[in-house]
């Protein structure tokens, strides 16, 4: 559309719209190359980060791994710590019990006229017969008295 100009004008009107086309375009090239320079660094530089971090978790699970390993051994030793003190328990026990026997038979063969030790043990509270023990109900009611001044 001429919008009434001559051709000449229209001429001169097209180069400078063209010549400012064509600055824009030079102006944003420039600034185009550049943030691709920019945006290829920060993405370079996520890159480095994320092997950074892949690297650490690598690192942790080797550790981890190594723990539950350690862990595994230190368990199965524990068990054996265990197995040989229950078994020192049990010959210590014995020991003790036979020695204890034997210290019974010599004063009982140095003390012919003490009584022989029962075999069944019993509580202060027990009788001999076996019976019944009364003790108290601790499922009856507790009454109180209430004095009033």
């Amino acid at each position: 559309m001429s919008w009434g100009r001559t051709a000449e004008q229209q001429r001169w009107i097209d180069e400078a719209d063209a010549a400012e086309e064509e600055r824009a375009r030079g102006k944003r090239e420039p600034r185009a190359e550049e943030r691709r320079k920019k945006t290829a660094g920060y993405i370079a530089a996520l890159e480095d980060r994320v092997r950074a971090l892949e690297e650490t978790v690598t690192g942790f699970n080797s550790l981890a791994s190594g723990a539950a390993e350690f862990a595994d051994a230190a368990t199965k030793r524990l068990a054996a710590i265990e197995g040989l003190l229950d078994a020192l328990e049990r010959k210590l026990f014995v020991s003790i019990e036979r020695r204890f026997g034997e210290a019974m038979g010599r004063l009982d063969a140095i003390s012919p006229d003490a009584r022989s030790r029962s075999k069944d043990y019993k509580f202060a509270n027990e009788r001999d017969d076996g019976g019944p023990v009364d003790l108290p109900n601790p499922l009856t009611p507790l009454v109180r008295k209430v004095t009033m001044n």
